[in-house]
């Protein structure tokens, strides 16, 4: 019989694995409690959570809501990093982060309702653009064409205003003959 404790503690799992965009999964062996809050406020400003799970009440959360691939990672002391908002920024936080203390190993990770396994899992999820990227690289698409229409316009009246200075230069000449 599970105590309400236990029931609890999946119900509050199964809400931050509804609300996520990426899970990462970290064995944090040998970490200390300094370094744990140095990674909650590093992540925390971007969107991402940082707790230490049970894996039995993780695997229940992640059946129930669609996202059991992660079990493979569920092996021996398990940390999870949330991120709700920007997933790659997280990641390059928690690596940049993960840099510095060198205790965090991770196992593997779910993007979405992908899993992506090993140790290279936080270099993957690292490697998505952030949000900011993505905004600047949909600007940059939208502008070209603009700019484009820009310069074409500006040539043409450039040119336009260039034939006209010439019949002024020519005009000036033969009245000075």
């Amino acid at each position: 019989m599970p105590t309400q404790r236990k029931i609890d503690q999946v119900a509050a799992l199964i809400d931050k694995m509804s609300r996520t965009q990426a899970i990462l999964v970290a064995d944090y062996r040998g970490i200390t409690v300094a370094e744990i809050t140095k990674v909650r406020n590093k992540i925390r400003p971007l969107g991402g959570e940082f707790i230490i799970a049970k894996n039995t009440l993780s695997l229940i959360a992640a059946r129930e809501t669609g996202l059991e691939g992660v079990e493979p990672a569920l092996a021996g002391p398990t940390a999870l990093c949330f991120a709700y908002t920007d997933a790659g920024a997280v990641a390059k936080a928690m690596k940049e982060v993960n840099a510095e203390i060198k205790k965090l190993s991770f196992r593997g990770a779910m993007l979405g309702n992908i899993y992506i396994g090993g140790t290279d899992s936080l270099d993957q999820v690292a490697s998505i653009p952030t949000r900011q990227e993505i905004l600047a690289q949909i600007v940059g698409t939208i502008a070209a064409p603009v700019s484009g229409v820009v310069n074409v316009l500006h040539s043409t009246s450039a040119s336009v205003l260039y034939a006209i200075q010439g019949r002024i230069d020519q005009m000036g000449g033969e009245q000075a003959a």
